[in-house]
């Protein structure tokens, strides 16, 4: 606390100044708190059971513990990351380059819940907003790179537009992809008229105006011109009778601003994004550019973390507040969760959470 601040002058301030005087933000962090100092403890125990864990010789685990160790000492594996390049996104790109219709396109879009593809709209499964009792199938506005719809809108972010198509630029370099710079601004334009169509935070706030549910059949109808049935396919969710759609009135303008977009730009869009969502499982070079926009110019984190933090956060999952939205899960939560549990976790420790 800062008791020399009068609470009623600012509240914040007296409640929090001293740490805010003193404590340091990590070089590798975009922010710094208790609960990211327990952060540090966590990561560092997993590390420890990571680095412990021996994946079979044969490269064909079996076991949980053989499993985490293949996939952490796969991803530490830097080497072979050099020497494979854009290689292990190779089937993507190919399947990206066979699409002819934006039906195709729509049909990609629908493997962004399983594979690196994006999509002009997020398919999620959660709770019933006004049926608690069951779970719905949402979809929410998205298409855009940055952060927020402000970001292409606002000047007082040019500065971070700018870098990011300097970084789109550079990944479908990396892609080897034709007219790279002609093509990055093709696709921030392409968002920005997204970005224009969609919702502001503050709208996104009101739940009575982001819980429209409709039959497929009805969605088909408000907003043609999506393959709809294709793009729930691929989402493996052929048979879905029932959605809720969020932004209403976006849906049709996003559509409308991607059907006046030429094929080739669509394609680069999605190459790009491809690239982009899987950059922090590939080559130095990926991984460099990913940091440099995502991690230092959009949080302002000064230093990459170490490979076995990300490691970690890939194979286990990340802290919400600091781990970037390749990680915050992981691919193996639940399994290094057991693990984790069973040597951090005894017994009387439950039995006095349970008490509690």
């Amino acid at each position: 606390m800062d008791t020399a601040t009068k609470p009623g002058d600012d509240f914040f301030r007296y409640a929090n100044g001293t740490w805010l005087d003193k404590t340091q933000i990590p070089s590798d962090k975009p922010a710094y708190s208790l609960r990211l100092a327990m952060t540090d403890l966590t990561e560092q125990r997993l590390h420890d059971m990571m680095e412990s864990l021996d994946a079979k010789p044969n490269d064909n685990p079996f076991t949980l513990e053989e499993k985490v160790g293949a996939f952490y000492r796969s991803f530490m594996d830097e080497a072979r990351a050099e020497q494979l390049g854009a290689k292990p996104i190779e089937p993507e790109l190919n399947a990206l380059k066979n699409a002819k219709t934006r039906d195709d396109f729509a049909a990609l879009m629908g493997r962004s819940t399983t594979d690196f593809e994006f999509s002009l709209f997020n398919p999620m499964i959660d709770v019933d907003l006004k049926d608690p009792k069951k779970y719905a199938f949402y979809l929410t506005q998205a298409g855009i790179g940055l952060p927020d719809r402000d970001y292409y809108l606002k000047p007082e972010f040019a500065a971070q537009k700018t870098a990011y198509q300097n970084y789109v630029a550079t990944v479908l370099k990396l892609l080897n992809w034709p007219e790279a710079e002609k093509s990055a601004k093709n696709i921030v334009d392409f968002e920005t008229k997204i970005a224009d169509a969609s919702w502001t935070k503050a709208q996104q706030r009101d739940f009575n105006a982001i819980y429209n549910p409709m039959s497929v059949q009805d969605l088909k109808k408000f907003v043609p011109g999506f393959a709809w049935d294709k793009f729930l396919a691929e989402a493996k969710m052929p048979n879905l009778t029932r959605v809720i759609i969020a932004e209403k009135s976006a849906f049709p303008k996003i559509i409308d601003a991607y059907s006046k977009t030429p094929i080739d730009t669509v394609r680069a869009w999605q190459a790009f994004h491809i690239a982009d969502n899987a950059s922090p499982y590939l080559s130095k070079p990926f991984t460099d550019a990913y940091f440099q926009l995502h991690a230092k110019t959009l949080s302002g984190q000064k230093e990459q973390q170490a490979p076995w933090k990300r490691a970690i956060t890939a194979v286990s999952g990340g802290d919400f507040l600091v781990a970037d939205r390749f990680g915050t899960f992981g691919t193996m939560g639940f399994g290094v969760g057991q693990l984790y549990t069973a040597k951090y976790f005894p017994a009387e420790a439950k039995q006095k959470n349970q008490d509690l």
